[in-house]
């Protein structure tokens, strides 16, 4: 390559370096601006962004900028769920508490609790839930959230408490 193709490479190194937070705030300025719906449920809002911690920062971003979404159970699942995918188990488990509380629906607060015992890798009290549903959990091979619950109790009942690796509908443990 020439001098001239290093130097225009240069350039727009330079460039991208010295603007790439301006592109940034852009674009959380338009996901805090996003409907409930799109920031939560769509790859525009917040996953978009694959690391789990700028994950957690943008939702509560966007719960500090429009507070109504504080009321959204899914949404603050979700935020529970990232900040245990970035490692912040205390930090999940309190958030996932407060949301299992308010939880009206009783699949989802099930699901909820799995997820807790889990979490606060109480396998004794997982397995009791999980034997009170056994039938329901075994026989059925297309809920994701079942199949979820599936991987965390193979991994938790071999003393893997990884919330990454036990979140999967394929379970590898």
């Amino acid at each position: 390559p020439s001098t001239r193709h290093f130097q225009n490479t240069e350039y727009i190194m330079k460039l991208l370096f010295e603007n790439w937070r301006g592109y940034l705030d852009e674009n959380v300025d338009e996901m805090l601006s996003m409907s409930l719906h799109d920031f939560d449920q769509t790859k525009e809002g917040w996953r978009s962004i694959s690391d789990p911690s700028q994950q957690s920062e943008i939702m509560i971003q966007y719960i500090e900028a429009n507070p109504e979404a504080k009321e959204d159970q899914t949404l603050m699942w979700h935020l529970g769920q990232a900040l245990a995918f970035s490692g912040d188990v205390s930090g999940a488990l309190a958030q996932m508490k407060i949301v299992n509380q308010n939880e009206t629906h009783p699949h989802n607060k099930i699901y909820q609790m799995f997820t807790i015992y889990f979490l606060e890798e109480d396998m004794s009290k997982f397995s009791d839930l999980y034997n009170q549903y056994q039938p329901q959990i075994e026989g059925d091979t297309e809920n994701t959230n079942i199949q979820i619950v599936k991987c965390l109790k193979a991994c938790g009942d071999k003393g893997n408490f990884d919330y990454k690796h036990a979140y999967d509908t394929r379970c590898s443990c």
